[in-house]
């Protein structure tokens, strides 16, 4: 996501001192457990603007691998599944007219 809902989330994203993480194939923000892991608890709303944050497309995503016989623990995931690039096709998808080829 190139665009986060406010200027403070966009640095913390940014920073590496912050413990909060987006991870652009799900849509999905979390705040990092200091574990030293790479585990994390998503998050429904902007810690400093109060903005609902997306919803989370981990499920959707899983569902679409699931679909297309692909296994998401693969070497060669195609890069589409590794980035925002397959949900943003079907956002751009699912806002075209339905008389629009």
């Amino acid at each position: 996501m190139s665009q986060h809902c406010c200027e403070d989330m966009r640095v913390a994203v940014a920073e590496d001192d912050l413990p909060i993480v987006y991870v652009p194939n799900f849509r999905e923000y979390g705040i990092q457990y200091t574990d030293g892991g790479t585990a994390y608890h998503v998050i429904a709303w902007c810690p400093w603007c109060g903005a609902r944050l997306p919803e989370s497309l981990r499920d959707a995503w899983f569902d679409e691998l699931e679909a297309l016989g692909i296994d998401p623990d693969d070497s060669d995931l195609p890069v589409r599944y590794r980035t925002e690039a397959w949900w943003r096709a079907k956002e751009a998808e699912d806002s075209r007219p339905a008389n629009e080829p």
